[in-house]
């Protein structure tokens, strides 16, 4: 078995630990305080329904898929957690996209785009490198 294959298994599974871990980041940083973080983007909360919106759309989503990433570790589930990952990445990758074409270019946006594109390419490659490994190692 050559090193590539016997690598393999730690780095798709290091993949989804890594954007678990962001997720579970920015999860936790919008349900600490969501006022403050949706205030350094200009985001005004005017209502105690305002503030429970961003905890429930920047906060608990993004905890939900890092738990789904960290339960798709194991030896199973790593392909259907790199799908996900996959799916999750290239939805916001083409809204943050649209964003830029409707809204413009803000700099912060381009940034963004440049992480999100990273991580779908690793994504995909992940997915053909899981899929082309040997069964049984």
């Amino acid at each position: 078995m050559s090193f590539l294959w016997r690598l393999a298994p730690w780095l798709t599974r290091l993949l989804l630990l890594a954007a678990a871990t962001l997720f579970f980041l920015i999860g936790l940083k919008y349900l600490r305080a969501p006022v403050e973080n949706a205030g350094a983007d200009a985001i005004v909360l005017g209502s105690v329904m305002a503030i429970s919106r961003v905890r429930v759309a920047f906060g608990a989503f993004p905890l939900s898929l890092s738990l789904i990433l960290l339960g798709s570790l194991g030896r199973k589930r790593v392909l259907g957690g790199l799908a996900v990952l996959a799916t999750t990445i290239a939805v916001i990758t083409a809204v943050r996209l649209a964003g830029i074409v409707l809204d413009g270019p803000a700099e912060e946006a381009i940034k963004l785009l440049r992480v999100e594109a990273i991580l779908l390419a690793l994504s995909v490659a992940a997915i053909f490198l899981e899929r082309a490994r040997p069964q049984g190692g």
